[in-house]
């Protein structure tokens, strides 16, 4: 006969982890379950993530900003999207077009509408670095991921790693440890931000992110 006692601290963990948010700077391993195109109001363009990490958490709107409206390239944000192609084997990535629901701030709700999705850098594993970012408003702390390196989810291994041919890998743990328990930025509402959003990103005040 077998016998099993109950942990009633272990029994609240699987509800606390599925499907919630990640809101802690660290080291996760997941998929991207979106990854579509994105263009500020300046013209700059850039992809938008969703990121599930194999617990079951989320972080929504993880953006990489990587062209300016002139099309010269930004080169932080080119170089982790190249980064990312690098972990996943990928040497060029084209759109498709997709319908999704998408907010809409004129009519304050979520309609359906045609983005372009690049599906080649979807639904695989995938490790990212994010690091912790609150914004306060109106006493309120808002809290948003953002990406501070990818790496390969098996064997650990950065994208430097991957092409210098390194089987050792070494630089993720560096990396990790210089993540902060949290970055604290200034925090400037767009008008027609949807109210009562509690998501963990600000996918219509990204705009204030980019460098120019």
């Amino acid at each position: 006969m077998t016998t099993y006692t109950r942990d009633d601290q272990l029994a609240v963990q699987p509800e606390g982890k599925f499907g919630g948010k990640i809101e802690t700077s660290g080291a996760y391993t997941g998929r991207l379950t979106l990854a579509k195109e994105r263009t500020a109001k300046t013209g700059t363009k850039g992809l938008e993530f969703t990121f599930e990490s194999d617990e079951g958490q989320q972080a929504r709107y993880l953006s990489l900003w990587v062209e300016r409206a002139n099309g010269d390239k930004i080169d932080y944000g080119y170089a982790l999207l190249s980064a990312l192609m690098t972990c996943l084997g990928v040497k060029a990535i084209e759109s498709t077009t997709t319908t999704l629901d998408e907010w809409q701030a004129d009519t304050s709700q979520w309609l359906p509408a045609q983005v372009e999705v690049f599906e080649s850098l979807m639904n695989q594993p995938i490790g990212l670095l994010l690091q912790r970012e609150e914004r306060v408003w109106e006493g309120k702390t808002q809290v948003s991921m953002k990406i501070v390196e990818f790496f390969d989810p098996r064997s650990r291994r950065t994208p430097a790693e991957i092409l210098t041919g390194e089987s050792v890998p070494q630089a993720l743990e560096r990396l990790a440890a210089g993540l902060r328990e949290s970055v604290v930025r200034a925090y400037t509402p767009p008008a027609g931000a949807p109210a009562g959003r509690s998501d963990n990103g600000f996918s219509d005040i990204a705009d204030d992110d980019i460098p120019f």
